[in-house]
């Protein structure tokens, strides 16, 4: 049976999944309301692990995402969710998330995804921050170093694995 790492999605929109379940403890801040949290605990019950990542996974995600430009819009959860995969790579595991900037990591990481609702990527970008005042490129940030004003997301390369 698949390990199979949980989003937050998983729970917020009642998907059965079956399989080794597994989810870090930041899904359980992105639950707001009452159903969402019952699912989850209800998982739990029947057996889900909730597990810290482990901080050298959690290193390696954070480099690959500064790398991709990617870092910006993951969150914490998304970060220890992609650590906690990367952690079971060697067995027969699969992240269970719809998110985009996910996936993104995920296929340069190695990690297997399922989908649940959305399509999958199609590619793996690679984005930049363009300043929408002096035309500079910067790997991250939300505003210029140089002139002050806005960062805007934009893809550098696209198919890059």
């Amino acid at each position: 049976m698949p390990k199979l790492v949980l989003d937050s999605m998983v729970f917020i929109y009642g998907f059965r999944v079956d399989g080794d379940l597994i989810t870090v403890p930041d899904v359980m801040t992105e639950l707001k309301d009452e159903k969402s949290i019952m699912l989850f605990e209800l998982a739990k019950d029947a057996g889900m692990k909730v597990e810290q990542a482990e901080k050298h996974y959690v290193s390696l995600v954070e480099k690959e995402a500064q790398r991709t430009g990617d870092f910006d819009s993951l969150s914490r959860t998304d970060i220890h969710l992609l650590a906690k995969a990367l952690q079971y790579t060697g067995e027969d595991t699969y992240l269970v998330s719809d998110d985009y900037g996910i996936q993104n990591i995920a296929s340069r990481l190695g990690i297997r995804v399922k989908q649940i609702i959305q399509k999958g990527i199609r590619d793996v970008l690679i984005w930049e921050k363009h300043c929408i005042g002096c035309n500079r490129c910067f790997p991250n940030g939300n505003t210029c170093p140089v002139c002050g004003s806005r960062l805007k997301k934009k893809v550098k390369k696209k198919g890059v694995r």
